[in-house]
């Protein structure tokens, strides 16, 4: 299956991007491709689900159920589509004044083998995920820069 991964510069600290990434009301907010949030706790931990209305390959628009798989204080969060296997996994780390943050969007098998669980598989291509690596970092940078100032 498919898979990319990218490192890049935040220029906002660790508590801020991690208080953007881990509010999943907050996803249409820097992720272009998801259009509402719905079900999800206030307080995101390990095994949280919620409901992700988006944009997938294609334009396609489909809700489905993530599920927080892992998640450690301010430094790692994954999340898995439960329908298809994708998954977006988030590692942090300070950077002085900054966060350096390595994303990875892929597709998973899952014990699912569905023709739909099959065919998003197929349409998750590297040149997508890339260009969706790529979305999500400019708009995870353009929302910590309207966010208010986490605190200390």
């Amino acid at each position: 299956m498919s898979s990319w991964r990218q490192q890049a510069l935040i220029e906002a600290p660790v508590a801020e991007v991690w208080s953007v990434l881990t509010d999943p009301a907050r996803g249409p907010e820097w992720d272009p491709d998801v259009l509402a949030v719905t079900g999800a706790p206030t307080k995101i931990e390990k095994g949280s689900t919620f409901d992700v209305t988006g944009r997938g390959p294609l334009g396609l628009k489909a809700t489905t159920t993530f599920k927080v798989v892992e998640l450690d204080d301010l430094h790692e969060l994954k999340m898995k589509c439960q329908f298809s296997g994708f998954y977006s996994h988030w590692l942090l780390t300070e950077a002085q004044d900054g966060t350096f943050a390595e994303v990875e969007l892929g597709i998973e098998p899952l014990a699912s083998k569905s023709p739909r669980a099959r065919a998003a598989g197929v349409l998750h291509t590297k040149s997508y995920l890339r260009r969706e690596v790529e979305k999500m970092l400019d708009g995870l940078r353009r929302a910590v820069s309207r966010s208010p100032a986490a605190p200390s």
